[in-house]
């Protein structure tokens, strides 16, 4: 696991955490918004152009994260924003107390369990990646159904060099993910963020409202999964820097 730090580090910290077959190259337009910050891009195991790795569980990310943050910002994140599995990362990183975090963004997180509906996603995932790597077009209905309708440039985003190893084992830790009764503990500010066309995530914000009473869900109208991020950069940093205040 790599980690790009931005900025001085004498500003408060800003932790991001990228998705499932992303890099940290997808938070790059991001960055020129977040002066005011000193932020730390994670790049997740087996999603990276700088080393070889395979990504095992969202657990383990959440171990050497945490490692991380004690070694280099004394066990203390200002802000956490994960995307999509960088999400289930993050609801997993405060649910476990290890580290102080104070506000938190949980984009897309994915916290439901799909039962038996977690080989054939898993299988559905690393096809679509098979497909990517070899230039195999995918059918936009199929990655609309997923990634919500209107959304299908989500597939520039994805990184070709990920292994389908790496892919499988992100697929089951979060197919199979159960949130830990300890994240009642969590006290500091949440939001929930999805888009209005994403089928998924509605449903992991409703299951988490339950542990965290004080998360607030933000819809954003007319939007797929990452689709504010990575077709309306200055609009999704607007809502981060609004957040962070």
């Amino acid at each position: 696991m790599r980690f790009q730090t931005h900025g001085n580090k004498t500003k408060k910290s800003l932790m991001l955490i990228h998705g499932m077959a992303n890099t940290s190259d997808l938070f790059d337009p991001l960055l020129e918004y977040l002066h005011d910050y000193y932020v730390i891009v994670c790049e997740l195991d087996g999603h990276s152009k700088h080393e070889q790795s395979v990504f095992i569980s969202v657990a383990d990310s959440s171990r050497k994260i945490e490692q991380y943050v004690h070694d280099e910002l004394d066990g203390h994140l200002y802000g956490l924003l994960g995307f999509s599995l960088g999400g289930t990362i993050a609801a997993d990183i405060i649910s476990r107390g290890n580290i102080r975090v104070e506000r938190t963004v949980l984009d897309a997180a994915f916290t439901i369990r799909m039962g038996i509906l977690t080989y054939p996603f898993k299988w559905i995932f690393q096809a679509s990646i098979w497909c990517i790597k070899t230039g195999i077009p995918i059918p936009r209905s199929l990655v609309e159904a997923i990634m919500g309708r209107g959304n299908s440039g989500i597939i520039d985003t994805m990184y070709r060099g990920v292994s389908i190893r790496s892919i499988g084992n992100a697929c089951m830790s979060v197919y199979t993910y159960e949130i830990k009764d300890t994240l009642r503990d969590h006290v500091g500010p949440v939001e929930f963020w999805l888009g209005e066309n994403e089928p998924y995530p509605v449903r992991s914000a409703k299951l988490l409202k339950k542990y965290l009473p004080q998360m607030r869900r933000r819809m954003f109208k007319g939007m797929g999964h990452g689709q504010l991020l990575h077709e309306h950069t200055p609009v999704y940093a607007k809502r981060l820097t609004d957040f962070l205040l």
